[in-house]
């Protein structure tokens, strides 16, 4: 997988994981939808991510499938949670459908953002956007930190 559009932070605690056994490889969903991390702020605990609205994820009626909308989502969320705890693992995700979208959408970018934690449990939510702003749905995922054997 090209680490090219990685921000390095991400990349340097992604061999951690990888040198201590904890993570094998970024999940190929990444590449396969064609990700492009668009900016990672770790002060605001955020990150961007970028995908093109591809035609082959359309539903019979034109738009981008909900579950590859989430797959977006979980793309964004998954990488953000791996900087900012512990290694967790998505526990419940809630996606909110606000507006189709076409391919006359040409890209949708996903923001995601840590909200808190509460005992081993992480709350991330998520915007999904069009070019001009424009909300096209959002997303609450709740993660839950992996027990460590003692």
């Amino acid at each position: 997988m090209d680490f090219s559009s990685f921000p390095p932070q991400f990349i340097e605690r992604m061999g951690q994981l990888m040198a201590s056994g904890e993570l094998k490889l970024p999940p190929p969903i990444f590449a396969d939808m064609a990700g492009e991390f668009v900016e990672m702020d770790m002060a605001a605990k955020t990150l961007t991510v970028r995908f093109p609205v591809q035609e082959r994820y359309q539903n019979p009626m034109g738009y981008m499938q909900g579950g590859m909308i989430a797959a977006a989502i979980d793309n964004a969320i998954g990488p953000l949670s791996f900087m900012v705890a512990a290694p967790n693992v998505t526990k419940t995700m809630e996606v909110t459908y606000l507006r189709p979208i076409s391919t006359s959408v040409a890209e949708i970018t996903v923001v995601a953002a840590f909200e808190g934690q509460n005992g081993r449990e992480l709350t991330f939510v998520a915007d999904v956007l069009r070019g001009d702003g424009t909300k096209l749905a959002t997303a609450r995922s709740l993660n839950v930190l992996l027990k460590r054997d003692v």
